[in-house]
């Protein structure tokens, strides 16, 4: 593998590291969750990402099916909470295949296609956030078909009923 295919890998590890951290951020000042197994799932998904990105910069077939398998049993987990929208329900099953495809390359030891998949996976990682964070989140705002004031206050959140986001 080539020194600008590693930095490539490199590249999309770093921002999916970013991606996950700007996640985090948000989520630490919003409502809280109901699940707390929920953010331990996200950590073992990125962590099983980069065990995957780093078989396959070295060429590490045994790498690479490792966190394939683990990123499917975190799919196949009972805590994940799951959620009854058809969109997010399509993206957890989309990460599901991809995992197995994941595991189908590494046996045929077809690094290009394992590389393939993984930035599908990754692709479909970011596209399921942007659902959650950008349509669920304002589907779960009361009476989100007219305008409504942001709450400045404590006593204005608690009279709207939407929570207070701080940064």
């Amino acid at each position: 593998m080539g020194t600008r295919k590693i930095w490539t890998w490199i590249a999309c590890s770093a921002c999916l590291v970013f991606g996950f951290r700007l996640w985090a951020m948000e989520q630490d000042g919003s409502t809280k969750r109901q699940d707390p197994q929920l953010p331990g799932l996200m950590l073992a998904k990125l962590a099983n990402t980069q065990r995957i990105v780093a078989g396959l910069v070295s060429k590490n077939y045994g790498e690479i099916k490792r966190g394939a398998e683990d990123m499917l049993r975190v799919c196949d987990a009972e805590q994940w909470e799951t959620n009854p929208d058809p969109v997010y329900s399509q993206h957890k099953g989309e990460l599901r295949r991809q995992a197995s495809k994941l595991i189908d390359m590494t046996e045929a030891q077809n690094l290009d296609g394992a590389a393939f998949v993984y930035i599908q996976t990754i692709s479909t990682c970011i596209s399921c956030h942007e659902h959650c964070r950008d349509v669920l989140r304002i589907a779960q705002i009361p009476n989100a078909n007219r305008v409504i004031s942001i709450p400045a206050t404590e006593q204005d959140s608690a009279w709207t009923g939407m929570p207070i986001l701080r940064r």
